[in-house]
């Protein structure tokens, strides 16, 4: 069996030769690239330079040795651009290891070594010099009293999660981008053995917090219904007409459209489940019904948090894959989940603790909490193997080790 048809079979809720796994696939199922430097050093592979392709997080592609080594059964549909190396630049990460990013990113490094990804002159994010990550640093309408009336495209994209990571470097509304698109993702997936995600975003909550800031968005969901409705309504017009280019081009050529929206806090989420359903499951469900109607895809939406609440919602919406399935969260127990959504939704996720197990427990007791964990959500299919979140820089070698050595060694139906 294929790693493609191990996927399509989870996905199916039906049972295969074994789980599958992720590692990689998508911006919240990765690793950090100093970890992935440590691991490929345990592994003798250090002589392949590592690819940072996510600089806000940090994140490494899994070169090919790592993805056969662990059986991974996905990739991202973006590992496949940025071929050459003039693609690519040098950089050295906060422990003094080494790896390559994107050279069509726009960086600037103060006198503090302070590093800044820039939209021309304007800085949307920060990184100083002892954080491992980027925060944004911009919103450009978090000084307005409310929402504006009208919104220029260049506003919506001015905020450091629009920052690419590959395809997305490329105007799919060019001709030429287009095609460069097409036939690459197209090539991707006739050559490899592996199940295709392709990470499209689309995000409504969010992209209202990147604008905003979280405060004053968290407010104008209930002070601002009519003006948030607009904003969220602008959004999915948005997101649907690149759908639409999207899966005229490859929408044979991927297996999983991945969404994003953050939608819950530790103890609960951030709305109320009947403000969810007004303003914005109406556009998940029309973008995941398109998705839907012009394809074969799962959607998949990576949401944190504690979301018990808003499942039900999301699954009426065409909901069909849910991540990370933040399980220390409240009412986000696996067995619960399991039992309540388990026949409706996919769990990517939810496989391995990241937030305590994985980095504080030793390799022993990881295998046996990823043991538990698969023979919670294994059974009947439904579910692919992936940690709560990215592997983040500090985790151990051996640990990431044993985790995705645990997921093939339990993961036998």
């Amino acid at each position: 069996m294929t790693p493609r048809d191990r996927i399509k079979k989870a996905l199916c809720h039906q049972e295969a030769d074994k789980i599958p796994i992720d590692l990689g696939s998508m911006r919240s199922s990765g690793i950090a690239a100093i970890a992935y430097n440590n691991l490929k050093h345990t592994m003798g592979l250090g002589h392949t330079p590592t690819k940072m392709y996510d600089f806000i997080q940090q994140l490494a592609y899994p070169d090919e040795e790592v993805l056969k080594t662990f059986q991974i059964d996905v990739v991202d549909a973006g590992r496949a651009f940025l071929a050459g190396a003039q693609d690519w630049r040098p950089w050295t990460l906060n422990d003094q290891s080494t790896c390559l990013i994107p050279r069509y990113l726009d960086i600037e490094i103060d006198d503090r070594e302070t590093v800044y990804l820039k939209n021309g002159k304007q800085r949307l994010g920060k990184k100083p010099k002892s954080s491992l990550y980027v925060d944004q640093c911009y919103w450009v309408y978090e000084d307005l009293e409310e929402i504006p009336d009208e919104f220029l495209d260049e506003d919506l994209d001015r905020h450091v999660w629009a920052v690419p990571s590959p395809p997305w470097h490329l105007n799919i509304f060019d001709d030429q981008d287009f095609k460069l698109f097409v036939d690459t993702i197209k090539d991707l997936y006739n050559s490899s053995p592996y199940a295709v995600l392709l990470s499209f975003g689309g995000n409504l909550f969010e992209t209202g917090t990147f604008l905003r800031g979280m405060a004053n968005f968290m407010m104008d969901t209930y002070a601002s219904k009519k003006k948030t409705k607009k904003l969220v309504d602008r959004l999915v017009e948005r997101n649907l007409k690149k759908l639409d280019r999207i899966l005229q081009g490859v929408g044979s050529y991927v297996d999983v459209m991945m969404f994003g929206d953050d939608l819950g806090g530790q103890d609960g989420p951030f709305m109320s489940a009947d403000v969810y359903a007004e303003i914005f499951k109406p556009g998940h469900q029309k973008m995941w019904g398109f998705v839907h109607d012009h394809s074969d895809c799962k959607v998949f939406l990576h949401s944190c948090g504690s979301i018990y609440e808003l499942l039900p919602h999301m699954i009426d919406a065409g909901l069909d894959i849910i991540n990370p399935v933040q399980t220390s969260a409240k009412d986000m127990e696996p067995e619960k989940l399991k039992r309540e959504f388990g026949k409706d939704l996919v769990f990517w996720g939810g496989g391995c603790d990241t937030r305590d197990v994985l980095p504080n427990g030793t390799p022993k007791e990881i295998e046996e909490h990823v043991k538990k964990r698969i023979e919670i959500f294994a059974k009947d299919g439904g579910f692919v193997f992936n940690q709560v979140h990215n592997i983040l820089a500090n985790i151990p070698p051996e640990n990431v080790t044993a985790m995705l050595k645990a997921a093939h060694k339990f993961g036998q139906y």
